[in-house]
C-alpha cells in the first residue's frame, strides 16, 4: 500500500442504547456546552469509562484508489446541473463507456460468488431478473437504526436509472418485495421503516438499489436530486409509453455535481456552445 494511493474513511460507530444510557448516567469525564439557546443545547463530551464490545470507530478503505475515487472523496465545490437527454447521449454515455471493464470487477466478483459470499442475505441466480441483497460497507451491522443494504442486479445491461424500461417493472417490484421479506426475516425491521432508492449520478455504473433504515440521519446520499425513490421509478415506468423511450430516458435530471467530477468539464463545455 506504500506506493499506491489509498483512501481511508474514518467515522465513529453508532452507540447502543445501553452505552448511551451509561454515558448519560455518569459516564462523562468532561462536557463542553458550545450552544446554549434554551430549550436547545449542544455539547462535546469525552469519556473513557465506557467499555463495550462495540468498536469505537469504523474504517472504510479504498485501495488502490483511482483518480476517480480521489476526486469523489476530495472536498470540492458543488454546482447544480440540468442534464437533458441530449447531454446524456453526448456527454454521460461516452463517459460511462470510457471506463475499462476492470472498474466493475469488484461487483462481478460479488455476483460470481468470488467475494463476500458469506455476507449475502438473498440471492436469485437468474441472469436477467435475479439480484443479490447484502449489507453495505457503510453499515457496521450493529445498530438497526443505521441499517444500510445494497441490492445488486445480475444483468449487466442496466447502467443507471436512465436505462430502465417498462420491461424492468417485474424486476423492480421483486426487488422491493424480496427486500422487505429479507429485512424482516433477518433483522426484524418492517418494510415501512425502510427507504429504497437509486442514485443519479451513481458512484458506479452497474444498477443497484440502496436500502436504508428510515431513522438513518447521517447519510448525505439521500440528498434531494441525487436519491430517487424506487417506488417513484416504478410509478414513472408504469405510465411510460409502450412504444417509445421511457419517461426516465426522456427526463431532464437536476442534481449537484462536484467540479472535480469527470462529467463536470463536459457539461461546462456543452453549456458554452448552447
Amino acid at each position: 500500500m506504500r506506493n499506491e494511493d489509498t483512501i481511508i474513511h474514518i467515522q465513529r460507530t453508532t452507540l447502543t442504547n445501553d452505552t448511551a444510557l451509561s454515558l448519560i448516567n455518569g459516564g462523562m469525564e468532561s462536557l463542553n456546552v458550545f450552544l446554549d439557546n434554551r430549550p436547545y443545547f449542544s455539547a462535546h463530551g469525552t469519556s473513557s469509562q465506557i467499555r463495550t464490545s462495540t468498536p469505537d470507530i469504523q474504517l472504510k478503505i479504498i485501495w488502490p484508489a483511482t483518480s476517480t475515487h480521489i476526486r469523489k472523496y476530495s472536498k470540492q465545490e458543488l454546482k447544480m446541473v440540468n442534464e437533458t437527454p441530449e447531454m446524456y447521449e453526448k456527454i454521460v454515455l461516452p463517459y460511462i463507456d470510457s471506463f475499462p471493464p476492470e472498474r466493475l470487477e469488484w461487483v462481478y466478483n460479488i455476483l460470481n460468488g468470488k467475494k463476500e459470499a458469506e455476507r449475502i442475505l438473498y440471492n436469485d441466480p437468474d441472469e436477467e431478473n435475479g439480484f443479490m441483497i447484502l449489507p453495505d460497507l457503510k453499515w457496521d451491522q450493529t445498530s438497526m437504526s443505521a441499517l444500510y443494504l445494497t441490492v445488486l442486479v445480475r444483468t449487466r445491461k442496466i447502467k443507471s436509472l436512465r436505462d430502465l424500461t417498462k420491461s424492468h417493472l417485474s424486476l423492480l417490484r421483486d426487488i422491493k418485495l424480496k427486500t422487505f421479506e429479507t429485512v424482516l426475516k433477518q433483522f426484524g425491521v418492517e418494510g415501512n421503516k425502510l427507504r429504497l432508492f437509486v442514485h443519479y449520478q451513481p458512484s458506479y455504473y452497474h444498477f443497484h438499489v440502496h436500502v436504508v433504515h428510515l431513522h438513518h440521519e447521517t447519510l448525505g446520499g439521500m440528498t434531494v436530486g441525487q436519491a430517487h425513490m424506487l417506488d417513484d421509478l416504478i410509478a414513472l415506468l408504469e405510465i411510460s409509453p409502450d412504444d417509445s423511450p421511457s419517461i426516465l430516458a426522456q427526463m431532464t435530471f437536476t442534481y449537484a455535481l462536484g467540479v472535480e467530477h469527470g462529467l463536470y468539464a463536459g457539461f461546462l463545455a456543452y453549456a458554452s456552445t448552447t
